[in-house]
């Protein structure tokens, strides 16, 4: 294989060599570039998706630390009014009754509680201080002893008896591991720590090569760094078997940053993912160029040199020389081409033949085909609108099914008083009641006739005649048998119809078929989980035209694809969604009536199809 390389390369056939060794080089650049930018794209992807993380985990933890506070001074509060209830004689006992629960249910919970008298915390500083001064305060607290440093978040509030004397009720939970295993279970976490001033106080759990690395550079300077602009900081370290990626950044307690959180997250299913698609990137690449550059070179090499003689032959046929004949040696796409240009001189004055025939017959040949194209155009419109009443015949059914059951109802209770007592025997006030529910019955029956006639109107095949038409009119025809469909997928119709629209010159079935597409596209845009259609009617009489939009609140559209929606055949919709043909035959439908459709789409937030028609011409 090397010797056959070698001697290919050297050889002095330009042909082949101006096409392998591109082919060479766009492989080798096509694979190193496919490499780079896959493992890239997911290392960029996973790297957002943790630093996403970590800052929803900080904003977690400090809504739930704003939780505890609330909590916190609502039992401090609780306890020093049940304490102020138990000072009365008549309520002392169900009042103690109800602390005593009260401190059993902080108990369980890790929280703890205390009640000072004014000499107590006349020496203290701090929250109980405030509170013997009446003033109910939640802040951090800090225990320090000879071994360590523990934080606690407390929330005070003032006791005052209705002889005068104040006390201080403090409700603390401290932060320890216990704590912070809670926190770390919510946010799913690797790891929580606790920073206060220029020190670690807490920890979810020891790790202690972990610990050493992380003093390295969470420093006292970082810390107050950290604290004083308000800012988080990111970092990346290993943590014994894992890759972590850690944030710092302040928690606030009562409106002060004196603390930081730490958490981390493991990141080593980022490493693994940029490993794994590294290798099989690499195997792809290799694998492509060990099957492909052989085939190539071969296919090559046995093309170049008949291609030549047909390069030849075909100089000296252009420059009118019909002598020519091609030996054909292979059987392949070659030899194919070889016959085939053997059999192009004698066809040549064939041609000549043809073409002065076809330039005869060609107006004949033009109309029939228009006629079919115009009758395939004519069923596949009429198929499409057979399709659409499919997807609204549910909606149909239960339009109909309500006035019908209500009839039925009024026939049994008709029934049964006939088969009880004949008509003269009825009371004055049943007749009348009968009269009305008659009335009631011709309503439905014309509700249900309406709307029978509107979808057969719509679906009819018509010939087609342009006649001054009432927009507002039409789209009410077309909404009384799609409503309950829309219904049914949680979208709210909103219409905003202008009252004295002027006239179109349309064709009526067809611009019904234009809005049918149009209201289809925009519940399918809102299925999943429901919205809003808004369709709204207006003039302008500056430009005299009128104009209909249907705006949704759907998934929308991009922007790159937003001028491919009205080409044949292009759909968004998985297979068998979809056939892409509703936009393009609504936007030729506008365009014959000398009118245009309009599109403006977000990603996320909807679409906004406004249809714009001239105003007819025609008086009356």
């Amino acid at each position: 294989m090397q010797g056959f390389l070698k001697g290919f390369l050297l050889s002095q056939n330009k042909i082949l060599n101006k096409i392998i060794l591109p082919f060479f080089l766009v492989i080798i650049i096509t694979g190193s570039l496919s490499i780079y930018i896959m493992t890239e794209q997911v290392s960029r992807n996973l790297e957002d998706r943790v630093n996403e993380k970590l800052h929803n985990d900080v904003r977690l933890l400090q809504e739930m630390v704003s939780d505890i506070e609330k909590s916190l001074t609502f039992y401090a509060q609780f306890i020093a009014d049940t304490e102020k209830l138990a000072s009365h004689a008549t309520e002392a006992r169900d009042s103690r009754l109800i602390l005593i629960y009260l401190l059993e249910f902080l108990k369980e919970n890790r929280i703890t509680s205390n009640i000072s008298g004014v000499d107590e915390v006349s020496e203290r500083s701090g929250l109980a201080r405030l509170a013997s001064m009446g003033i109910r305060m939640t802040g951090l607290t800090v225990h320090k002893n000879k071994s360590q440093t523990t934080l606690a978040l407390s929330a005070v509030a003032p006791i005052e008896d209705h002889f005068g004397s104040r006390s201080v009720v403090t409700v603390s939970r401290e932060i320890d591991p216990y704590f912070l295993n809670d926190l770390q279970k919510k946010i799913r976490s690797h790891r929580l720590q606790i920073y206060y001033k220029d020190r670690l106080i807490v920890s979810s759990e020891v790790h202690e090569s972990c610990d050493i690395e992380l003093g390295r550079f969470v420093t006292p300077q970082l810390i107050s760094k950290v604290l004083t602009r308000d800012e988080p900081f990111l970092s990346h370290f290993q943590c014994g078997d894992h890759n972590v990626k850690m944030i710092l950044s302040p928690l606030v307690v009562n409106f002060k940053n004196e603390m930081l959180v730490a958490v981390f997250e493991s990141t080593n299913d980022l490493v693994l993912a940029k490993r794994k698609v590294i290798i099989n990137s690499c195997a792809i690449v290799a694998a492509m160029m060990l099957i492909v550059i052989p085939i190539f070179i071969l296919i090559i090499s046995r093309t170049v040199g008949p291609i030549r003689m047909l390069s030849q032959a075909s100089q000296r046929i252009a420059e009118g020389d019909l002598d020519q004949y091609i030996q054909v040696k292979t059987r392949d796409e070659v030899g194919e081409l070889s016959e085939s240009f053997n059999k192009m001189v004698s066809d040549l004055k064939k041609s000549r033949e043809s073409i002065e025939n076809l330039n005869q017959t060609l107006e004949a040949r033009v109309a029939e085909r228009g006629a079919q194209l115009v009758e395939t155009q004519a069923q596949l419109i009429q198929s499409t609108k057979l399709a659409t009443v499919g997807e609204f015949a549910s909606g149909i059914a239960h339009e109909l099914s309500n006035p019908l059951a209500g009839i039925y109802a009024f026939i049994q209770v008709f029934s049964d008083t006939v088969k009880s007592r004949s008509l003269g025997e009825l009371s004055e006030k049943e007749r009348k009641d009968f009269q009305n529910n008659l009335v009631y019955v011709e309503r439905e029956i014309k509700r249900c006739k309406s709307i029978i006639g509107n979808l057969l109107t719509f679906s009819r095949v018509s010939d087609k005649e342009f006649v001054p038409t009432n927009i507002n009119e039409i789209l009410e025809e077309i909404l009384s048998f799609t409503k309950t469909n829309l219904r049914k997928g949680g979208i709210r119709l909103e219409q905003h119809f202008m009252e004295k629209l002027p006239l179109v010159e349309s064709d009526p079935n067809e611009l019904r078929q234009v809005f049918i597409n149009l209201l289809i596209n925009a519940r399918k845009a809102m299925n999943d989980g429901g919205g809003e259609l808004t369709i709204v009617t207006n003039h302008s009489v500056v430009e005299e035209t009128v104009s209909i939009e249907f705006i949704d609140t759907g998934v929308g559209i991009e922007k790159n694809i937003c001028d491919k929606i009205f080409d044949p055949f292009f759909t968004t919709r998985k297979a068998g969604e979809g056939t892409g043909l509703g936009l393009s035959i609504s936007y030729n439908i506008i365009l014959k009536h000398s009118g245009k459709i309009q599109v403006f789409s977000e990603v996320g937030v909807g679409s906004t199809f406004t249809v714009v028609l001239p105003v007819s011409q025609t008086i009356g």
